[in-house]
């Protein structure tokens, strides 16, 4: 089985790198993560983070440092910013694996549950784009790895890693990422009846854990006053409790998105624990940890504020290992079904790209490309139907591969071509790279545009008109330095700059369609003679 789990991670990195540095960022998340790990490399500052120049310490610095690691490797472009984000997921894979092998030894089923996490939806669009989740959870499966390793061979290393990879975890995303292996570690204590492990190397290993989880935490605090009191009520208490970062959601957010993101077989788990909950609830067993675990999560999840799809993507390893064990339990008449399925899926995805390159819609597609990526996926997926028995229960999770690579290849062509929408800015850089001369200015109005100053290489200006927080971008800051690459609109001195701009050199003014311009920066646009529209945005100059 470990020859097939190798072919099966060999496979989905080559998916997974092909074209992917082929578009541009991605706004917002991803361009303001690139962007920041850039300046840190630029400027060589990494304890201070900053964007479009100004300090933004509202996120420790773990996804920063990998992604400026991608940039010295690979160069500082789209390839560098996302490689890593790939290498995590086939780590995740790895670890559900083994994880699972830990829990049931048993390797097919750890196989089949590794086959499915890969084809759940939510673990590659984690990864298509810069965010700190697909890290948080590569971070989170490999701590419950370690110790269920720990547990199992008790040599100490193990522990030292698993310490590690908490301190990994809290220099990622806070506190927060704690509830998932904790929650499950001591869930496993409660059902086993299992005392509290004290020695040298727990001493020790959570010496390991205090310094890793808190020396970025240290540095910064210690430069910028007042940042503690931030760390803790703003990124911790007020995410949880209040809509401060406008993603609330109602309670049964998750439950609604969740079969959508795991499709399709989270469909199908509800009918297995409706037949299966007694005895698992009876029995007290490996699968009844998982439950309550999972439970537990869900519900923390489900109570908080704020809410995003791939906050719950740390859960979806549990949901692997649930899904494979209902898999192998399966008669062959719903491996036919759920194969049918996914061949079904293959080649609705895969011609439905060919039949839109043939439309005249608001979207370029190439038709060779996409008609090489049909007739290939439909030539893998009827050797693959002769060539697995239907007595085997991988077969649907093997389809599940092969139709999760196709939507990925599918999406890699048409993201290149389509690069304003799916929300890059890169064609508008490149405008203004091909008309700007060296002392050229770029206001942008009431839009945080990171990538802008991504491909520029140069500073931009933000005019703030009320769409953010000015005093929130500028918190941390001692001095005004911080003005010259955001102009407060409602302030006096904010308005006389824009009406001083001089037009003597060149300048770009971009806003977004639906926003319109207060008079100040209408008599701005008034000097600037020429207009070109790029999808959502304008650009005067």
């Amino acid at each position: 089985m470990k020859n097939k789990l190798y072919i099966l991670l060999g496979i989905t990195f080559i998916g997974l790198t092909f074209l992917l540095g082929s578009w541009g960022l991605t706004e917002s998340s991803e361009g303001r993560y690139a962007t920041i790990a850039k300046e840190m490399l630029v400027n060589n500052d990494f304890i201070n983070p900053t964007l479009l120049g100004i300090k933004h310490l509202h996120k420790p610095p773990a996804t920063y440092y990998i992604t400026a690691l991608g940039y010295e490797i690979f160069g500082i472009n789209e390839f560098g910013t996302r490689f890593f984000m790939q290498i995590a997921l086939i780590i995740q894979i790895f670890l559900v694996f083994k994880i699972t092998v830990l829990l049931y030894k048993n390797e097919k089923l750890a196989l089949a549950a590794a086959l499915i996490y890969t084809s759940f939806p939510i673990a590659i669009i984690a990864v298509r784009t810069l965010t700190t989740d697909a890290y948080l959870t590569t971070f989170i499966l490999g701590s419950i790895y370690f110790w269920l390793q720990y547990k199992e061979l008790a040599k100490p290393y193990l522990l030292y890693l698993f310490y590690l990879f908490l301190g990994l975890i809290f220099e990622t995303k806070g506190p927060v990422g704690f509830i998932v292996p904790l929650t499950f570690i001591i869930t496993h204590k409660i059902v086993y009846k299992e005392k509290i492990e004290w020695n040298i190397h727990q001493f020790l290993g959570f010496f390991l854990f205090l310094f890793v989880s808190s020396a970025w935490y240290l540095a910064v605090i210690n430069k910028n006053e007042g940042l503690f009191d931030y760390f803790f009520n703003n990124q911790l208490v007020e995410r949880v409790s209040q809509n401060k970062f406008k993603r609330g959601k109602p309670f049964w957010y998750y439950i609604a998105i969740m079969p959508l993101i795991g499709l399709p077989w989270l469909f199908y788990l509800p009918f297995y624990f409706k037949k299966q909950l007694k005895s698992i609830l009876k029995e007290k067993k490996t699968t009844f940890i998982l439950l309550i675990t999972f439970a537990i999560l869900f519900l923390i999840l489900s109570i908080s504020t704020s809410k995003l799809p791939l906050y719950i993507l740390p859960l979806f390893g549990i949901l692997a290992i649930f899904s494979a064990i209902h898999l192998s339990e399966s008669n062959e008449t719903f491996i036919k079904r759920t194969t049918a399925i996914f061949i079904g899926f293959i080649l609705v995805l895969t011609f439905g790209v060919v039949i839109v390159s043939f439309l005249n819609l608001d979207i370029e597609i190439s038709r060779i490309p996409a008609i090489i990526i049909f007739i290939v996926f439909t030539a893998i997926a009827f050797f693959l139907n002769k060539k697995v028995s239907t007595t085997n229960y991988l077969k649907p999770a093997y389809f599940g591969v092969v139709f999760i690579l196709s939507l990925t290849l599918s999406a890699n062509h048409i993201f290149k071509q389509n690069e304003l929408k799916v929300n890059s800015i890169k064609p508008i850089a490149e405008f203004i790279k091909r008309n700007n001369s060296e002392n050229g200015e770029v206001l942008v109005y009431n839009y945080l545009l990171p990538s802008l100053s991504f491909y520029l290489n140069k500073d931009i200006t933000t005019i703030n008109h009320g769409r953010y927080t000015t005093e929130r971008e500028t918190q941390f800051e001692t001095n005004n330095h911080w003005e010259k690459n955001l102009v407060n609109y409602f302030s006096e001195e904010g308005r006389l700059r824009i009406l001083n701009t001089s037009t003597e050199k060149k300048i770009f003014l971009i806003k977004r369609k639906k926003d319109q311009f207060p008079d100040t920066l209408k008599v701005l646009q008034q000097k600037l003679k020429n207009k070109k529209e790029f999808d959502k945005f304008e650009v005067y100059y």
